[in-house]
């Protein structure tokens, strides 16, 4: 008996080391998902607070709108840095699901993946996501095993990091550097 507690002891202690790690990653994601919606919510009551477009708004009128909410969120958030959306827990987390779904596909597929990202540099926070550069959609396959995003939020490739991108501004609102290998 006494030997299978001396054998048992190591595994208990594995289990419980995996059970907070396991604990750490879900709180981790939980406060992601507030900090994502706390962006969400300040991004509706910036949008309530401009003038109400007529219903047969012209596309000039939806893209001045677009731009004053880009605007107003740009002065709202003037101090955003990266990391404030994305904590350093889950931006390891994503970069670890990446890296290991590129690392899974075949040569031939990698290329086809990820062949429309722009090469435009490092991101920079509360910057339009650049008007000439493709906009890839992330892999289904991929982006099924990312945390899910609220509200018009998307995932999307520019160089080597993952961003999210604010559907309705275009905004590059946070990422996570360096996610792909060198192309």
């Amino acid at each position: 008996m006494m030997a299978f507690a001396l054998c048992a002891s190591p595994l208990a202690a594995q289990a419980k080391k995996s059970t907070t790690q396991a604990d750490l990653q879900a709180a981790a994601l939980k406060d992601f998902q507030k900090r994502l919606d706390a962006y969400v919510d300040l991004r509706a009551r910036l949008a309530k607070e401009l003038k109400p477009l007529s219903p047969t708004a012209s596309a000039s009128d939806l893209a001045a709108r677009q731009e004053s909410l880009a605007a107003a969120l740009r002065l709202a958030r003037k101090t955003a840095k990266q990391g404030d959306l994305i904590p350093t827990p889950v931006a390891s987390q994503l970069r670890t699901i990446v890296q290991a779904d590129f690392q899974g596909r075949k040569p031939d597929a990698r290329q086809a993946a990820f062949s429309e990202v722009a090469d435009a540099g490092t991101p920079i926070i509360n910057r339009t996501y650049p008007a000439k550069a493709a906009l890839p959609t992330v892999p289904p396959l991929l982006l099924a095993k990312l945390p899910a995003l609220p509200d018009n939020l998307q995932y999307r490739f520019i160089d080597r990091h993952l961003l999210i991108l604010d559907g309705d501004t275009q905004l590059i609102i946070d990422y996570v550097s360096n996610v792909l290998p060198p192309h």
